[in-house]
C-alpha cells in the first residue's frame, strides 16, 4: 500500500513540475521585450524559470524576439513569390505526418524525432486522431501512431 502511495506521490510531483515548466515557458514567451532578466527572475515565476534548461529558455526567448520583430514591407510584385510563414502548430503537424510515413512510431519515438515535449505531442496526436489524419494501434506504451490512408 505504501508503494502505491509513493508511486502516486511521485507521479503528482512529476506532473506538477511539468506544469510549472510550461507556466515558466509561457511567462517567458509572453514577457515584454523590454523586461530585464533580473525582473523576470524576481517575478512570481522566477523559481520555475530557474528550473528551465538553456535550450528551453532559448526557445522561449526566440519566440519573444521573433514575435516582437517588426515585419518587412513587401512590394506587391514580390508578395506573390514570397511564401507565408508557417505557424509552429502547422510545422509540428507536418513533422508528425512526415515522421509516421516511414512506419508506425510510439509517442516517445515521435517526441525524439520532432523534438517536442511528450505532453504537448499528446495533444497534437489526440487532435489529429479526432480529425482522421492519423490512427493508432496498441495500448499503453505499445501504442503506435501511423498515417490514415487518404
Amino acid at each position: 500500500m505504501t508503494e502505491i502511495a509513493q508511486l502516486f506521490e511521485s507521479a503528482l510531483q512529476q506532473n506538477r513540475a511539468s506544469l510549472l515548466r510550461k507556466a515558466a515557458l509561457n511567462t517567458v514567451a509572453r514577457m515584454p521585450a523590454t523586461m530585464t532578466l533580473r525582473e523576470l527572475l524576481q517575478s512570481e515565476a522566477g523559481a520555475s524559470i530557474r528550473e528551465l534548461t538553456i535550450r528551453e529558455l532559448a526557445e522561449a526567448l526566440g519566440s519573444v524576439v521573433s514575435s516582437k520583430r517588426p515585419r518587412r514591407v513587401v512590394a506587391p510584385a514580390a508578395e506573390s513569390a514570397a511564401e507565408p510563414e508557417e505557424s509552429r502548430e502547422a510545422r509540428i503537424f507536418r513533422q508528425i505526418l512526415e515522421a509516421v510515413t516511414d512506419g508506425p512510431l510510439t509517442i516517445g519515438q515521435l517526441a525524439k524525432h520532432i523534438d517536442v515535449d511528450i505532453t504537448e505531442l499528446r495533444g497534437y496526436l489526440t487532435w489529429m486522431k479526432k480529425n482522421g489524419r492519423i490512427a493508432s494501434s496498441g495500448r499503453a506504451r505499445a501504442t503506435r501512431y501511423f498515417p490514415v490512408p487518404v
